[in-house]
């Protein structure tokens, strides 16, 4: 039989605010590395180009073209979707709307370093489509708890 004193109470550990705000960082430091040159539409046609051939044998050069302008209009949507994501699962839970600010304000930094970056370029309808994907994400997180 197991006495009172040997008993070890059971901690509960709420990771510390460092700690919620890792993945966020790691997953802006990992959007930074995408708006860097080496991902830009050049280097991405490179990959997503062989792709498309494997998948579609016939796909003209235009149709490869709009193909890749979509995939990489799509990463931006779903960059921030998951920003926004990591946000309200994390440091800002109770925040949504502090969660968005923050989407829409690293979105606008972002296109702002790509004035910078040789190969690419900043535009204000990056910033409006990375700031959908956050929102849209909210519309999902909403959709989900009310579902449940």
């Amino acid at each position: 039989m197991i006495s009172q004193s040997q008993v070890i109470p059971h901690e509960t550990t709420t990771p510390g605010k460092l700690a919620l705000w890792f993945p966020v960082i790691a997953w802006g430091i990992l959007i930074s590395v995408l708006s860097t040159s080496a991902f830009s539409a050049d280097n991405t046609a490179r990959f997503i180009n062989p792709i498309l051939q494997w998948l579609v044998p016939g796909i003209t050069a235009s149709s490869m073209s709009v193909c890749n302008f979509l995939v990489r209009k799509s990463a931006h949507f779903t960059e921030y979707a998951a920003l926004f994501w990591l946000l309200v699962r994390g440091p800002m839970a109770r925040r949504p709307y502090a969660a968005l600010a923050l989407c829409v304000i690293y979105a606008m930094l972002d296109e702002g370093h790509q004035m910078f970056v040789q190969g690419r370029t900043a535009s204000l309808y990056d910033v409006a489509l990375d700031s959908s994907g956050a929102l849209f994400s909210n519309f999902l997180k909403l959709t989900i708890a009310e579902l449940a």
